[in-house]
């Protein structure tokens, strides 16, 4: 029968590593209010802000792009801020502008199929008048989008950018829950591509 003894390793680093390896904390973001806000073209928009920190302390943030209050679309604010270590970290909050008013009780949000088949899309609402589609395209390639509606019909999708470029257009729900959008994208040559889909 042998005996073995193993040698206690000391774990009394100094702080900020483990080992030879530096212990960086990345910087985490609490943004102030709703990350995605929707008002009525010519109101006022005030950013609610939003905080970082470098685990337990605070991080200076510097906040970029702007609110176009005057023209209907899709808008981000992005809060930056970089650790002790050169590190940054972004988040960002999606302000949609609407054309005019949410007509009461008025979505596009629910459970779509492919016409097609082989697929099916959830349209979420994030704020009045404003939604997020999974998927607009199809069963073979998904591309989920942000799309502006204040009457469940008639639906814009502003321009924004995803992993296939540019993608902006518009859409339209009739009463028997046909959803068609008619869709742009420059950089794939796709100019005014219809795409179907029907509401479970």
């Amino acid at each position: 029968m042998g005996m073995f003894s193993c040698k206690k390793d000391s774990f009394n680093y100094p702080e900020g590593t483990v080992g030879i390896s530096k212990i960086t904390n990345y910087p985490t973001f609490t943004i102030n209010g709703d990350p995605f806000m929707s008002i009525i073209k010519g109101q006022s928009f005030t950013d609610p802000g939003a905080t970082a920190k470098e685990g337990s302390n605070d991080l200076k943030v510097t906040v970029s792009g702007s609110v176009n209050t005057g023209v209907a679309g899709l808008y981000d604010v992005t809060y930056s801020a970089v650790n002790k270590d050169g590190f940054a970290g972004t988040a960002v909050r999606k302000v949609a502008v609407l054309p005019s008013a949410v007509v009461a009780g008025a979505t596009i949000a629910g459970d779509y199929n492919y016409a097609a088949g082989g697929t099916t899309s959830t349209v979420s609402m994030l704020a009045p008048g404003f939604f997020q589609a999974s998927n607009i395209w199809s069963a073979a390639t998904t591309i989920s989008a942000y799309l502006i509606s204040i009457d469940g019909k008639n639906i814009i999708i502003p321009s924004q950018t995803n992993g296939f470029g540019t993608l902006s257009g518009t859409g339209t729900l009739d009463a028997n829950g046909n959803l068609q959008y008619v869709a742009t994208i420059p950089e794939q040559g796709i100019n005014n591509s219809v795409r179907k889909w029907v509401k479970k």
